[in-house]
């Protein structure tokens, strides 16, 4: 309550100053121009980016490792975000083409992302024996740069 009633003298005085500097016939004072303080840079939104990772087991040692690596590229490329953060599986490619997808340690039991499991598990490398493979994805939080698509 009494922050009200001091607010209305203020005002009411503030409003008048001006009109009596121009009634005396002087001229009011230009009001300096405000400085613009640097306002902060200001962060982008966050944004999520799937890293993945993978690390070759028992391949064949003529493997077209290029190939291999755009096979794996191919497999998680879906993947914009990962369920619980990160995610690792082991991908078997076997000769005549086919992915298999297991838990890292070969069994059937665990998590494997959707985003894999969409891809056509097929690969074009020529194999003459299994090529194991252990992956990891891993969804990260960046900002993003303001103006930046």
């Amino acid at each position: 309550m009494l922050r009200s009633v001091l607010r209305v003298p203020v005002a009411s005085l503030l409003c008048s100053l001006p009109l009596l500097a121009c009634a005396r016939g002087a001229e009011p004072k230009p009001a300096a121009a405000p400085t613009a303080s640097p306002a902060p840079e200001a962060a982008g939104p966050k944004v999520a980016v799937v890293e993945g990772s993978v690390m070759l087991g028992e391949c064949p040692a003529k493997l077209e490792r290029k190939k291999a690596e755009q096979t794996m590229n191919d497999l998680v490329s879906a993947c914009d975000n990962v369920p619980g953060g990160t995610a690792k599986f082991q991908a078997t490619l076997r000769p005549g083409g086919r992915i298999e997808i297991s838990a890292p340690d070969g069994s059937d039991q665990g998590t494997v992302p959707i985003c894999v499991i969409k891809h056509k598990l097929q690969h074009k490398l020529f194999l003459t024996k299994p090529c194991t493979l252990a992956v990891q994805i891993e969804e990260k939080s960046v900002d993003r740069k303001p103006g930046s698509k």
